[in-house]
């Protein structure tokens, strides 16, 4: 069963964007009183020199996801929200939030716990709650670390999807571009294989362990600024099924992220007493 927490935390996937030289049509039966007359290529240009030009975020993320192992005849459950400040340089990040498993044997009620960690390009520190205490992690760990946290990195996620911009739904409302995406089939199962090949990779585990994928379905529902060209809303729900080491599982996962205060974050701060009381691991 960690084996497959650990698979599906790093497989949370990311961006994507809409059909290319149309214009956008105003969302649902609003009126858009300011209508863009900017293409989706044209949009999408823009957030890719905006994502490039970032320094700093305020993230919000919202995550439930089921899991269904037909070989043990079990299904886990796992919401989350987190809360997370990020320093693109140098690389600073704190994050903070719950979770909830339900799920994990027979009879056992659901499982709550808090999380808090402080990253920076040298140290990552955790809050164990169980153990309550910090827990400082080996410098010989840090670069695995690093590598997986680069793949949140907006412009690299906006490049992956640039050949799938003829598969996405072009509108806007008065405030934002929005960008709608159902979809299923082989295609986006090779997308899916891709990012999360390069996070296993990033990790270390890309040869250790065999995966294999097929989407059920994938919808994708991503607002950007019409003035500052950011990414400020990004819902994506999957129903995929997967194959680890040739065991089987169902996944579907439900994340919905809001983004703010861009530029705004200036430093974090470790706690010195976080420092002073950390166990090195």
């Amino acid at each position: 069963m960690k084996k497959w927490t650990t698979l599906i935390a790093v497989a949370t996937l990311s961006l994507g964007l809409a059909a290319c030289n149309e214009t956008a049509a105003p969302a649902g039966n609003g009126e858009v009183t300011e209508k863009s007359k900017l293409t989706l290529q044209e949009v999408f240009d823009k957030s890719i020199a905006t994502s490039e030009e970032l320094k700093s975020v305020r993230a919000v993320m919202d995550l439930n996801q089921t899991m269904n192992l037909p070989s043990e005849e079990a299904a886990l459950e796992i919401s989350s929200k987190m809360d997370m400040e990020y320093i693109v340089e140098p690389m600073q990040m704190h994050q903070k939030g719950t979770s909830t498993v339900n799920g994990l044997a027979e009879d056992m009620p659901a499982q709550t716990s808090t999380s808090e960690s402080y990253m920076t390009a040298d140290d990552f520190y955790v809050y164990e709650e169980s153990a309550g205490e910090w827990m400082k992690f080996p410098q010989e760990m840090m670069a695995g670390i690093m590598n997986a946290a680069e793949q949140a990195n907006t412009t690299d996620q906006l490049k992956q999807i640039e050949g799938y911009l003829d598969d996405f739904k072009f509108e806007q409302d008065n405030k934002n571009y929005i960008l709608k995406l159902e979809a299923s089939g082989e295609k986006f199962t090779e997308l899916v294989k891709t990012q999360i090949d390069e996070v296993m990779q990033s990790m270390g585990a890309g040869e250790e362990i065999q995966m294999d994928f097929d989407i059920h379905s994938v919808n994708y529902l991503i607002h950007i600024d019409k003035e500052t060209f950011q990414t400020n809303k990004l819902d994506v729900v999957i129903d995929m099924d997967m194959e680890v080491d040739g065991e089987k599982m169902n996944v579907v996962q439900d994340v919905k992220s809001t983004f703010s205060d861009f530029n705004k974050v200036e430093e974090i701060v470790i706690p010195q007493e976080v420092i002073d009381n950390a166990v090195e691991l």
